[in-house]
């Protein structure tokens, strides 16, 4: 049998990944975004047009002034050489304005998959599916089938 035992890079870009996270998301740590992002970060994701450190603030600070308690339930970040995958769940209440919902002061949740490429220890390019029924219901913009 053969074990696989995390190298050191990788564990350190993991770790790396979620001090980003946790500044974004829980501390509104704006400024930090440079510390994580390579300076030609770009996403393929509608929700993020541009390139750099200063798009995604842009996007963060969108996003927490829907969700201002907006924080990472479960994670799991998954790192083979440059690639990096995060399988996030997402809570945080509906205060303001999001997915062109006026506030609701529900909670909502969502479910993320990133996928990163990074450079030199620092995210690069981004790429995500992004699940978000549960909080189109939660916001009263769909309604629940009935059985």
């Amino acid at each position: 049998m053969t074990s696989i035992i995390p190298s050191s890079a990788s564990e350190d870009l993991r770790a790396s990944f979620l001090a980003f996270r946790h500044a974004v998301f829980e501390r509104h740590e704006f400024d930090a975004i440079a510390r994580f992002l390579h300076p030609d970060f770009s996403s393929s994701s509608p929700m993020l047009r541009g390139r750099g450190p200063a798009m995604y603030a842009d996007f963060a600070r969108l996003l927490l002034a829907g969700l201002p308690d907006l924080r990472p339930l479960e994670q799991v970040v998954l790192v083979e050489g440059t690639q990096l995958m995060a399988m996030t769940r997402w809570a945080g209440t509906h205060t303001g304005n999001f997915l062109g919902a006026p506030p609701t002061g529900r909670a909502l949740h969502f479910a993320t998959a990133d996928r990163y490429e990074t450079k030199d220890g620092l995210l690069l390019r981004h790429w995500d599916v992004v699940d978000r029924l549960e909080a189109s219901i939660e916001a009263g913009l769909l309604r629940r089938v009935a059985p």
